[in-house]
């Protein structure tokens, strides 16, 4: 298969449906279809060729999700680039993983030799010549999916055409993805689920709408009442802002009550807030765990959120999961240990973040780098990430353990703890707080009702708001030189 093919039987069978929306516009999956062939030839025609890596550093419109299928369309694999990043960042991403084209909306100085593309609607017009029926690859290189490295450089997994394709399988299984859905793409295109969902849907022939950050929750809120969108996806810090805006709705019902799956992924909620999510929100919250180089792990279906909140989900469809001690073997249920999975969407090459390339274990298990335990009934039970123990007199130490109690008191909106160096202990405990009020005291009160003595922090930073990267996750390395900055 070659996994634009997909969309070429959408076009051929259901072609009068929408596929994409963007303000006023409205795609058919006919006219996508012309588009996706339109593009591919006007990047051919620029110089990129099978096996070429073609980098996308664009913001979020309908050309760049286009753009998507019309690279494969060609047999050429997708580099996404987030277009905010400086030069020097975008620099060394395209030496590192060797590109060799670059489309933006407009020429950067500061990039190097490659060609740059400038992207252009007038391409969905381009009367040059037409492609060959598309081929098939399926063991092909599609996409190199980029997450964070050390120091924040970039690393990348290779992923197939059929690899991505079984990622969109599982996710239609464990998520009930299907043609009839309306999606609200509502997150980065460049980043690895605002790109995979929204690939997905239109795979599935279903409409995807396009609201591209940034936007107030309230303007999310209406969008999604106007476009009838009933399936949307955030990071907890957005839902956490919709949150806010649903105070006192008790008798006005949900705030987002079309919305039947409201998928959260990219960091875990914290005790309480799935509860307040469904009742303030929507009812359909989907808890999915994934990871960049092998797509979706778990799923945690709504109707689970009552007993199993504090867990990660079962496996998701065609997915194992182990957990494994420090010399490799299996550990018994609910212990400890590192987290390992394996799948049919699972990459099984990897690029480091100078671009050297690596396999994957030989029996297919990756390691996301997650301590874990799975449950007797086979939940997964996230325990922190393995470079994030703290190692505390020693003895191992989860943040998210330590994190999790914190958010329990009303008054503590975020939570980062992190190691710092202790000639006592080897190291010691920091919690970074954003709390409605600053009495240290009675947040000591409160670790002590519900920690152990020596998981209590040593040191409570309280701040206005905690560093985000893009994807809205905490930003721990800014927050470990803030760390160093302080002292003491």
């Amino acid at each position: 298969m070659n996994l634009c093919a997909l969309l070429r039987s959408h076009a051929r069978g259901r072609g009068g449906k929408i596929a994409l929306r963007e303000g006023r516009t409205a795609v058919s999956y006919a006219a996508l279809w012309r588009d996706i062939e339109s593009c591919a030839a006007r990047l051919r025609e620029a110089g990129a060729r099978p096996g070429d890596r073609v980098a996308l550093a664009l913001a979020d419109h309908r050309l760049h999700a286009t753009l998507h299928y019309a690279l494969p369309r060609i047999g050429a694999v997708l580099l996404p680039l987030d277009h905010r990043w400086s030069a020097a960042e975008k620099s060394a991403a395209l030496r590192a993983f060797q590109a060799k084209l670059l489309v933006v909306d407009k020429p950067e100085p500061g990039l190097g030799e490659i060609p740059q593309l400038q992207a252009d609607p007038d391409w969905y017009a381009y009367d040059g010549d037409r492609l060959p029926p598309p081929e098939e690859i399926a063991h092909e290189n599609l996409l190199i999916s980029l997450s964070s490295g050390s120091a924040g450089r970039p690393k990348g997994a290779v992923v197939t055409h059929e690899q991505m394709y079984a990622r969109f399988v599982s996710q239609w299984v464990s998520l009930g993805f299907h043609c009839r859905d309306r999606f609200l793409s509502a997150t980065p295109l460049c980043f690895g689920a605002g790109r995979s969902f929204a690939m997905s849907f239109l795979a599935a022939g279903a409409e995807v709408i396009l609201f591209p950050p940034p936007y107030e929750p309230e303007e999310l809120a209406r969008a999604l009442k106007d476009s009838g969108a009933n399936c949307l996806f955030l990071v907890p810090t957005l839902l956490r802002r919709l949150l806010s805006l649903s105070t006192g709705r008790a008798a006005a019902g949900r705030l987002l009550p079309g919305v039947e799956k409201l998928v959260v992924s990219g960091a875990p909620l914290f005790p309480g807030e799935a509860a307040e999510i469904r009742a303030k929100i929507s009812p359909g919250l989907l808890g999915y765990y994934a990871s960049s180089e092998g797509g979706g792990v778990s799923v945690l279906h709504s109707d689970e959120f009552a007993d199993y909140g504090h867990t990660a989900g079962r496996p998701a469809f065609g997915v194992e999961a182990r957990i494994v001690a420090a010399d490799g073997k299996e550990v018994a249920a609910g212990e400890t240990g590192k987290l390992q999975y394996r799948g049919p969407g699972v990459a099984n090459s990897f690029l480091d973040a100078d671009g050297v390339e690596s396999a994957v274990d030989a029996d297919g298990w990756f390691a996301p780098g997650d301590l874990a335990a799975i449950a007797d009934s086979g939940h997964i039970m996230l325990r922190g990430r393995d470079g994030e123990v703290i190692i505390r007199g020693g003895v191992n130490i989860h943040p998210a353990e330590i994190e999790a109690a914190l958010m329990r008191h009303d008054a503590v909106r975020e939570a980062a703890v992190l190691g710092e160096p202790s000639v006592e202990f080897g190291e010691s405990i920091v919690a970074f707080l954003v709390a409605s009020g600053r009495d240290e005291a009675e947040i000591i009160r409160h670790c002590r009702r519900n920690l152990a003595a020596y998981k209590i922090p040593r040191r409570f930073i309280f701040a206005d708001g905690l560093p985000k990267k893009h994807s809205g996750k905490i930003d721990r390395q800014s927050l470990q030189a803030r760390l160093r900055g302080v002292g003491g």
